[in-house]
């Protein structure tokens, strides 16, 4: 007597389902690696681009090029042996003690570098998609409104360069795409120690590389703000802090 009659209906509908949620957990965890393969990319991209601009304002030799571009120099230094980089209290490096941090919030940018500033939800650079193959000053990427930079008070106050064409930092370009994502370089520069007025030769270099996930194509600015406002949108960031002595030091 045969009993082989072959998969009944409801055999089939729990194969069925059996594979079904199986192939469910396979393409999230797949989604999952490639999400961080993909997050693991950006931040080494940032990371080297970040060290490039660091690395070139190092080697500027003359030492206008790293002077504040404000009046308002700012100073950082060590309240103790082993102690963490800390801002100093006092403006114009005329006095104070290193008491202030140098981080922003949880973001991991600095004081110095934030792009964003939440009181007024708006963003120091952004590229309208025009920048990669050329450099920032190019007519192709800065010119007709190509790219915008922030005249918030805050975020001018707070970050060096880039700030307009012209300057004797667009030998640096802030502005680079890799793999259908632009990253913006934005620098200041810091005197050590506190206490030691303006004639300081000890630099500090603040350094973020950011980038807007997920890529913003929209063609103003106030639209990528709109979205960095209400979540659909975050900017990721990697920033370092490098050394720049003039002269030799004694």
């Amino acid at each position: 007597m045969n009993n082989n009659r072959g998969f009944t209906l409801i055999e089939l509908i729990i194969a069925t389902t059996i594979i079904l949620i199986v192939s469910l957990g396979f393409f999230g965890w797949a989604s999952t690696i490639i999400q961080t393969n993909l997050s693991i990319e950006r931040n080494n991209t940032a990371y080297t681009m970040a060290m490039d601009v660091a690395e070139r304002l190092q080697r500027m030799s003359d030492n206008t090029l790293i002077t504040h571009t404000t009046a308002n120099k700012r100073c950082v230094g060590y309240a103790s042996s082993g102690d963490s980089l800390k801002g100093c209290s006092a403006s114009n490096c005329t006095g104070g003690t290193p008491t202030g941090d140098l981080k922003s919030g949880e973001t991991g940018m600095t004081i110095y570098t934030n792009p964003w500033n939440g009181t007024t939800n708006q963003l120091y650079l952004y590229d309208k998609n025009k920048c990669a193959g050329t450099t920032w000053v190019d007519s192709a990427c800065g010119g007709s409104g190509n790219i915008t930079i922030t005249t918030d008070a805050t975020l001018i106050a707070r970050i060096d360069h880039p700030n307009a064409a012209g300057s004797t930092y667009n030998s640096i370009n802030p502005i680079r795409s890799y793999r259908n994502t632009t990253y913006y370089a934005v620098w200041s520069v810091t005197y050590m120690p506190c206490n030691a007025g303006t004639n300081t030769d000890r630099r500090k270099i603040f350094v973020t590389v950011y980038w807007i996930d997920p890529e913003p194509t929209d063609a103003t600015i106030g639209a990528v703000e709109t979205k960095i406002q209400n979540g659909t949108a975050a900017i990721k960031s990697v920033s370092i802090v490098v050394d720049k002595a003039i002269g030799t030091e004694s």
